[in-house]
């Protein structure tokens, strides 16, 4: 087996592994020809009228490669072991932990092929689904609300648009659409005039993709906004909403 000392959340995870956590990707530390004596029923087991268990780990004197889990602190201290800090998880392979913890962990291609298998999934809900009807004759707000949520429904890396109709002109939308995977990285949004083909709308369509980042910068700072766009009045529309 393989040991990796995992810390996170201000929690350390005693992860064992049958597999080399580095053959996929981990590059830290690794204890190598590791064994665990871990007998989870009778660790863990909490009759009625008993002492509620303490599970801690603990180092052989004889053998620092073997540890064992232990119901309590005094039996560990009763067989001689050293007690070892952090809680003790069991995993056939590094990647399958890394599955409690989020995507963020991912190998970059683990990661995009998660992502494919998102947009695959995607375009079939949209086959099987109905987009807004397009509205005719609209007002600016109508076509704004038809536009924010087409655009949820098409692309699924956004995940709020947020409608500015204040200070706008009136033949002009304005939408910050926020989206981590594909808006850049710079200190402002840079709006991206699209074409509007809507029967009998006749406005502007400026977009504007912001990272998390940007949106918590804009609602600190206005000025980080794009000239003479404000967040008074605004509208939000969110994925699944």
């Amino acid at each position: 087996m393989y040991l990796v000392e995992d810390r996170r959340n201000s929690t350390t995870h005693l992860v064992f592994t049958w597999d080399d956590p580095r053959k996929a990707g981990y590059q830290a530390e690794v204890i190598e020809g590791v064994t665990l004596d871990y007998d989870v029923e009778a660790v863990h087991c909490w009759p009625d009228g008993q002492e509620r268990p303490d599970a801690c780990v603990g180092r052989s004197p004889e053998n620092p490669r073997h540890y064992r889990v232990f119901r309590y602190s005094r039996d560990l201290q009763a067989e001689g072991y050293e007690p070892v800090a952090g809680t003790a998880v069991v995993f056939g392979a590094w990647k399958d932990y890394l599955k409690l913890w989020g995507a963020e962990d991912l190998s970059d291609e683990e990661w995009y092929q998660q992502l494919d298998r998102y947009d695959a999934a995607a375009r079939l809900r949209r086959q099987r689904g109905q987009e807004p009807a397009t509205p005719v004759g609209g007002s600016r707000d109508e076509i704004a609300a038809w536009v924010a949520r087409r655009h949820l429904i098409v692309d699924t890396s956004i995940r709020e648009v947020w409608y500015l109709p204040r200070q706008a002109p009136p033949g002009e939308i304005r939408l910050l659409e926020l989206n981590d995977r594909l808006a850049g990285a710079g200190p402002k949004p840079e709006p991206i005039d699209f074409g509007l083909d809507v029967e009998g709308a006749k406005f502007k369509l400026f977009v504007a993709d912001i990272t998390s980042e940007q949106l918590d910068r804009i609602q600190q700072d206005s000025s980080y906004l794009p000239p003479g766009w404000s967040l008074e009045g605004k509208k939000i529309w969110r994925r699944g909403a």
